[in-house]
Parts: C-alpha cells; structure tokens; sequence
C-alpha cells in the first residue's frame, strides 16, 4: 500500500491509500504527521501519537471505539501495528473493523511470541470464531510488515477455509405477522401520553418494514428527513455500509418514495417532541431517551452525534416485547425480532412485489447484487406463512387496510366469514353452485371466473351426500395453488437472477406479471383455506 496525500477543489486535504506500502522505520516521522492530521481532524482522539490507547469517534454506532496498543515486548510490532492502523483510518475503514483487526493481530503477537511460534499460530486461528477473518487479517498485516517465518505464517494462514456463507436466520414468519398486528393495534388503541415512549418502534416498524434499512441507518435518520413535492412523500437518509478511498469521504444520501402514512408518522413525532421542548437535528436525540428510559440509573452515554446508540434502541424495543407483547398481549415468541431483522424482511418484501434485483440492491444500499441473493430462499416460507396467518386469524378489512401500503406492500381484500346458513335458507336466498352458493345477486356472471372455489362470492355449503367429494374437491384445489405458488416464487428468483447479469425490460415485466399472479394466488389459497377452516370449525 502507498499512502498519499492529495488537495481537493476546496482545498480540503485527503489521504488516500494505494496498494503498497511496507513497514520502514525510516518513515515513522511522516506517519506521524498524518497521524496529528488526522488527530487535528478529529478522526482520532489521543493525547498524542506515542499514547497507549487512542479512541476512534465511530459514526455507525454513534460511540467512541478504543484502540489499544499494549505489547511492549514487541516494541517493533507495535510500532508496526500503529502505523498500520493509521493507514487503516486514513483509508476510511470503519472505527469498529480497525478495533477487531488491532486486537486479533495483538492476540496473534501474544500467542506466538511475536509470531515466532508457529504452531501456537496454527492452535490460535482455529480457536477463533471468525478464523477466515483471523487469517485474512493476518495475511494482510504480513504485506505491510515482515515477520519471522513469513513463509510458514503465510502458508498456515492461506490454509484456513472461509466459513460456508449462511441464509441469515430471521424469526418464525408467524411470530412476525403476530407482533406486525400487536404493533399496529397498540398505537391504534392507547393514549398518545402513554404511548410516547415506545413510539420509535411504531416508527421503526413502519420505515424498515418498508424500506430495507440498517439499525445504524434508521438511528441517523435526522430530524427533516421527510417533505412533500408536488403531492409526493419522500424520506431521506444515509447509507453507512459503503466503500470508501478515504476517511474524509462522506456517506451518500439517498432519497426515496414513502407513502402518506410514513410522512404522517415522522410528522406527528416531530410534533411530539416540539410539546415536550425537545429539538435536535436527529429524529431520536439523546435527550429523548433521557426522558423514556425505563433504567433511571443508565448512565449519560459520551455519543460522537446527538442521537441514540443502537443499544438504547435495543432496550426500548426489549421492554415491548416483555411488556407489551407477553405483558399486555400474552403473546410469545420462539425467536425475538430484533432492530436487524426488518432489513431483511423488506427485501423479502420487495422482491414478492416484482421489483428487480437491482431496483432492491440500490434501495437497500448493497454494491453488490449477489449479497441479498440469500435472502430469497425465504420467500416462499414467507409466503406459506402470511397466507397460514390470513387464514388462522380471519383477517377483516381492518388488516387488510393496514397491510396495503406497509407490510406486505400489497393490498389485501376482505376475508368474507359470511352468514351460517342452513342448506334449506341458502337454497332460498342464493344461486346453486358446485358444492355450494353463489351470493352475487347483481352482476352474475359478469364477475364469475374459471373456479367458484376463490370467488369472494362463494359460500362452501355441500349437501349431507356431497360432503365428502366436496371436502376432497377444495383441499385439492388448495393444494394445487400451493404448487403453483412455489412454482411461480422460483421462476420470480430465477428472473431476477438473470436481470441482475443485464437489465431487460422483456423479464423485468415479467418478473411484474409473476408477482401479480403471485398475490392473486396468496389471495386464493387464504379464501379457499378460510372456507375449509370454517367449515371446519362449524361442523
């Protein structure tokens, strides 16, 4: 790596890092000189360059990271090692990823008396959880700096397999549609003076399950993050994961389309916090949380910006869930839903409503496409469950209204009970139909379709000899739209992998079409399965 220093048209002083640059004491005095810059900068907080520890203001979780150079045996490494971490900083490498590469190379100097000892090298890197990144860390740190048995450390490191990437574990989908309505019903019913404190989870609930956001992201949400133009709603926000040439390099903001409800939400919160004489540039402020915090003995937290740290979110959000959603509600869940988990519920989300890999990689702020790529092998469990949960709670225009611009992004209809009839009044009343009734009295059969078994319509009422062949004939039905249903999640994954190579509007329409057909089908599999439920449940 070669470190230079260039002046931008403001006259503004970057250091930007290229690849090489190797250990030589005979440079130490210029490193300083960037260290102090970047010390007068800001970037690093320490009483000088020869200090100890050093601290590192780290914008993504709001705190300042310590950095600690304690192995004074290894005089050279030391040196070594801050030099190194000083081309790190430059370089624009997260606060929190420098701390983990210092502290891994400073147990690897340890554990192999100065990398000595290389079969303390080999025991110590297949103790680490995250070995590959041990490994890697190493192997990186032997480019800038030349240590005993370099060959044998390198060989050792270059042997150690990456981990098998994983489908990131979310919680049951049921336990999420369950606190998705606890969460709505909630703010709906209960005082705006007893709701106050918990009303950053009805925001973060409603934003992220939108738009796939980081923890981070939705804690530096500021305070004017939302507008109207021309009849339009928009939020901006910043995007902390990004590559970057230098520390100087500011994260890019990106502005995005939210619906009425989202503007109304952060609206009335800002409003909120105006009554109380709150005003800051963040949409959460510290002095915010001063005033809810359950914990009046949790110390004043020393933030490098006015705004909650994700531990604080995390409390607040614990509290709901022991006293609100087991407390109030008698709900429990198999796993927690934790502040990361909507991320990736609203890329779920967006890809079952048609939109493209690449429409989903720049919402959610990914350089690379095959990074969300995981996420899809949850859809069709997504998928299975919401219909399951549509069935088993009977959902009525109160849900489907509140689905259709947040949660699942799509509109819902109305899940018809209709009226116990016996088989004598619905003969009376309605149309005799296969197995059943039609109710459409107005407009038949203007709105019938292929099967009466979806119609919204149609009363599942099957004479005392029909009864069996009738059951038969819906479960059938239910279990074809099932396979159907995973049919058509798999050609919309296998689509969206195709337009993530090069954009077409031929498959980009037709990954549209396929989510359109997709939620016609969720829609008749909930109906056919209420129908059996209910004649279940009325037998």
């Amino acid at each position: 790596m070669e470190l230079i220093r260039d002046i931008d048209r403001r006259g503004i002083s970057k250091v930007y890092v290229k690849e090489k640059v190797f250990f030589n004491e005979d440079d130490i005095k210029r490193y300083i000189d960037i260290f102090d810059e970047l010390k007068n900068d800001g970037f690093i907080i320490a009483s000088s360059y020869e200090a100890v520890r050093w601290r590192l203001p780290c914008k993504a979780t709001n705190e300042y990271i310590p950095l600690t150079f304690d192995i004074d045996m290894f005089k050279e490494i030391k040196q070594a090692l801050k030099i190194y971490s000083v081309i790190l900083i430059a370089k624009g490498k997260s606060s929190s990823w420098v701390r983990n590469v210092v502290d891994i190379l400073k147990k690897a100097v340890l554990k192999t008396n100065g990398f000595k000892q290389t079969l303390q090298l080999e025991k110590f890197l297949y103790s680490e959880d995250r070995s590959y990144f041990a490994a890697r860390t190493l192997l990186s740190f032997t480019d800038f700096y030349t240590i005993p048995n370099i060959r044998e450390v390198r060989s050792i490191c270059e042997g150690v397999q990456s981990e098998e990437r994983r489908n990131r574990e979310l919680p049951p989908f049921l336990d999420i549609f369950i606190f998705d309505e606890i969460v709505n019903d909630y703010f709906r019913k209960t005082s705006e003076e007893d709701q106050l404190r918990y009303k950053p989870i009805q925001l973060w609930w409603a934003i992220t399950n939108i738009i796939p956001m980081r923890p981070s992201d939705f804690l530096k949400l500021k305070s004017d993050c939302v507008r109207m133009d021309n009849g339009r709603y928009w939020i901006t926000l910043s995007r902390s994961k990004k590559v970057k040439q230098s520390v100087r390099d500011t994260p890019p903001l990106q502005t995005i389309q939210i619906n009425k409800e989202i503007f109304d939400l952060v609206s009335n919160f800002k409003l909120d916090l105006f009554r109380i004489g709150i005003e800051s540039e963040y949409l959460l402020p510290q002095s915010f949380y001063n005033i809810v915090r359950f914990n009046k003995t949790d110390r004043m937290r020393n933030v490098v910006e006015d705004r909650w740290v994700r531990d604080q979110f995390g409390f607040i959000l614990k509290h709901f869930h022991t006293k609100i959603v087991q407390g109030l509600y008698q709900e429990d869940y198999t796993m927690e839903i934790l502040p990361s988990h909507t991320r990736h519920l609203a890329i779920i989300n967006l890809f079952l409503q048609g939109f493209n890999m690449l429409s989903i990689a720049k919402m959610a702020g990914h350089d690379e496409l095959n990074t969300q790529s995981n996420y899809y092998s949850h859809a069709e469990n997504f998928v299975e469950s919401y219909v399951y949960n549509l069935v088993k709670s009977g959902l009525t225009d109160r849900i489907g209204s509140k689905m259709g611009d947040g949660f699942i992004g799509w509109r819902r209809e109305a899940i018809d009970r209709g009226k116990r009839y016996s088989y004598a009044e619905a003969e009376e009343l309605f149309r005799k139909v296969d197995y059943g009734f039609c109710k459409d009295k107005d407009d038949f059969p203007n709105n019938c379709g292929e099967d009466c078994r979806p119609c919204y319509f149609y009363i599942f009422k099957p004479s005392i000899n029909d009864y069996d062949k009738a059951i038969k004939w819906l479960e059938g039905y239910s279990k074809d739209i099932g396979t159907e249903i995973k049919d058509v999640v798999q050609t919309m994954i296998s689509t969206s992998q195709a337009l993530s190579g090069s954009y077409r509007p031929d498959l980009d329409e037709s990954l549209k079409s396929k989510s359109r057909q997709l939620q016609q089908l969720m829609d008749h599999k909930a109906l056919v399965e209420y129908k059996l439920l209910e004649d279940h449940l009325h037998e």
